[in-house]
């Protein structure tokens, strides 16, 4: 039975050492976490069927199902749980394609304990977070894929609310949040995101960060 006290994380990856000591880090960042380690992406969502998790880590490369199966499968059926991808894969098509299935985040492995730190602040409250690199890769030249948006939507126009509105849901703040600092009610915000992303012809959030920082207009 889960600890009322404590956030419940489920960290899938076939490398026992690495899972182990991932743990440890994270433990030693936050002890209020409890965590169990699963060796691939098929162990994990069948024990999530069974108890929900407050968040999950998955890794990318694993044997069965890997994180990128895991993650499709987890947002289809569990789109709540707020899920990062921890791997050292860096290439800009899997970053992508992980964003467009819903991942709440992305972090290097060779990540500074710093950026574990405010990844970890950041997902165990369901906001976005992506590293510093993951950014830079992210706003690098667009790589060439069918599904990627249309470069020339970049040419519409956002009105000065609607960019606030952009920046903060890019820097992971909920419609909530954003409402307070904009001084707006919730459901105004929401309007004003649900504008952006017509405009945009962008159908989730996690494709609006992605095109957003890609084209700069954050």
């Amino acid at each position: 039975m889960k600890n009322e006290n404590k956030q419940l994380l489920y960290l899938a990856d076939d490398h026992v050492l690495v899972a182990n000591a991932l743990s440890s880090l994270i433990q030693q960042i936050d002890s209020t976490i409890e965590i169990e380690l699963f060796p691939n992406g098929e162990e994990l969502f069948k024990a999530t069927q069974l108890k929900r998790p407050d968040f999950i880590f998955l890794d990318i490369e694993m044997p069965v199902w890997d994180g990128r199966k895991t993650l499709k499968e987890l947002k289809a059926s569990f789109p709540g749980i707020p899920c990062l991808i921890l791997s050292m894969n860096s290439e800009k098509s899997v970053i992508q394609d992980c964003i467009n299935n819903g991942a709440n985040a992305y972090l290097l492995k060779d990540s500074t304990i710093n950026e574990f730190k405010d990844a970890i602040d950041h997902v165990k409250i369901g906001k976005i977070y992506f590293s510093i690199e993951i950014l830079k890769v992210l706003s690098s030249q667009p790589i060439e894929n069918s599904n990627q948006v249309n470069s020339s939507i970049i040419d519409v126009q956002l009105s000065e609310r609607e960019s606030e509105v952009l920046k903060l849901i890019c820097d992971g703040f909920s419609p909530k949040e954003i409402g307070e600092k904009l001084f707006l009610s919730h459901r105004t915000v929401e309007t004003h995101k649900n504008n952006i992303m017509q405009k945009l012809e962008i159908s989730s959030v996690g494709k609006l960060i992605s095109f957003a920082i890609k084209n700069k207009l954050v």
